[in-house]
């Protein structure tokens, strides 16, 4: 069983909370998608939860997801009614629905799929840093299964008497774009939000010829993916030498890089997901 990643910076956490509160959806235009419109709405009246630490599984979408739970739970317009809620049919596991949250407002209930993704511009795709995901697939599974399963009799013959029918869905995916640095490289034509929050991605012997031209590179550990620090905050310049794993770096301009191995998209484990 893989330890815990341990966020436990009050400060860290708190600026985390500022930026689902400010990142742009990755997308536009997709079924049930959240746009700018409505996370300004949200965030006009979010209140920000003083937790002082998070203890769950290490991966980054458990932490997101956990981070999206803390600001529904204290938000003024929402009530979470619940959560991770497992369905499964003839004996198959179908999936877990997010969040089912009370809308205070509307008084309707929501179904909510959140998510966090990083993807790099290759070969007309946005694939995910462990070569095993993309943007388009990602979104497809989101929409066309994910946020189904409250419409599904799983869903409906043993939960619905609890919690009640659906009758708004929310796709919530933010995250980075990484664009190829020389421009060799192009994403998906996926309608991407013309305000996503964007970085710059390049192989390993590229870096290693940008840093003998002046670049400066330094290291973001994963706790640091979804608020990266400013270039001055951080102190440890990245290792090309052991680089061996698609990895997240900051340069001097405060730009957010990703450096991969020479041999990407090729021999990725999950590093992420």
């Amino acid at each position: 069983m893989s330890q815990p990643l341990r966020y436990n910076n009050l400060e860290q956490i708190t600026a985390d909370f500022k930026t689902l509160l400010s990142l742009p959806a990755l997308t536009q235009q997709q079924p049930f998608q959240t746009d700018n419109t409505w996370l300004d709405r949200f965030k006009a009246n979010a209140i920000l939860p003083q937790t002082l630490s998070y203890q769950g599984n290490k991966r980054l979408g458990f932490y997101y997801q956990w981070l999206w739970q803390q600001l529904i739970t204290a938000h003024p317009d929402y009530e979470l009614v619940a959560e991770e809620i497992q369905l499964s049919w003839n004996k198959q596991t179908l999936g877990a629905i997010d969040f089912l949250v009370q809308n205070k407002q509307t008084n309707e209930l929501e179904h909510w799929e959140v998510a966090i993704k990083f993807y790099l511009a290759y070969q007309q795709q946005w694939l995910g840093p462990n070569a095993n995901d993309n943007l388009d697939k990602k979104t497809q599974r989101m929409v066309e299964h994910q946020l189904m399963l409250c419409d599904h009799p799983a869903y409906q013959q043993k939960w619905q008497q609890e919690f009640g029918a659906v009758t708004t869905k929310r796709l919530i995916m933010q995250g980075r774009l990484f664009d190829s640095f020389d421009g060799a490289e192009m994403g998906s034509p996926l309608a991407i939000n013309p305000q996503v929050s964007k970085g710059r991605w390049c192989f390993k012997h590229q870096a290693m010829t940008l840093i003998t031209q002046g670049k400066i590179f330094k290291h973001l550990n994963k706790t640091q993916w979804i608020t990266p620090p400013r270039f001055n905050e951080l102190v440890e310049s990245i290792d090309l030498t052991t680089l061996t794993t698609p990895t997240q770096a900051v340069d001097e301009f405060n730009q957010a890089w990703f450096i991969v191995p020479d041999h990407w998209p090729l021999h990725n484990k999950d590093l992420l997901q």
